[in-house]
């Protein structure tokens, strides 16, 4: 069985109808965005016909930055970091399915994502070899990760009809415009839209 770590923006809804892996797995972890979040997420896996679940980890008061409602650390690279968020999202997943037979884990990190460490090929590479040595041998790879945005968004099947139904802002639950989030998803959509 394969897993994405899926929260229904662009590039989670790309690889999603790229790869169709076996089921998509949205965490709710206490991001001001969840419900936005599994919204989208639930309806692009329908119109996937994939399997979708949704797991709730209240990490609520752990977080800092946008994501969490509260002044950025001086210890992150951008305003919407996450302590340890993609360890926390990969293991939560592997957790809810190994015992179900999982043998790997997508996760959508692209090119530019090494802002954070946690969008680094070392940082994916020692996480994926963390998970191999514990029981059930699971697997992380990250397919997109040497793909821009805009390229693993023309790569992907259907994205017409699923790009209308992502969410990709960091800070409500509704688009603000403004955030990073916000910013990429019209970056992206306005590059694909000038290059046929």
């Amino acid at each position: 069985m394969k897993a994405l770590l899926f929260s229904g923006g662009l590039d989670s809804t790309a690889l999603a109808a790229w790869l169709r892996p076996d089921v998509l797995v949205t965490v709710d972890y206490g991001q001001r965005v969840a419900v936005a979040e599994r919204r989208a997420a639930a309806e692009i896996a329908r119109r996937l016909a994939l399997r979708h679940e949704i797991i709730g980890v209240d990490a609520s008061g752990l977080g800092v930055g946008h994501l969490a409602g509260r002044a950025p650390s001086a210890l992150a690279a951008a305003p919407e970091w996450w302590p340890y968020r993609n360890q926390l999202l990969v293991t939560v997943a592997a957790m809810r399915l190994v015992g179900e037979g999982l043998s790997e884990i997508f996760i959508g990190t692209v090119l530019g994502d090494d802002v954070h460490a946690d969008g680094r090929p070392e940082f994916l590479a020692a996480l994926d070899q963390l998970m191999s040595v514990q029981e059930g041998s699971v697997r992380l790879s990250a397919p997109a990760r040497a793909l821009s945005s805009e390229d693993l968004v023309r790569r992907a099947p259907r994205m017409e009809e699923l790009v209308p139904w992502t969410f990709s802002c960091h800070v409500g639950e509704f688009p603000c415009g403004q955030c990073k989030g916000c910013t990429k998803h019209k970056l992206v959509l306005d590059a694909i839209a000038r290059k046929p």
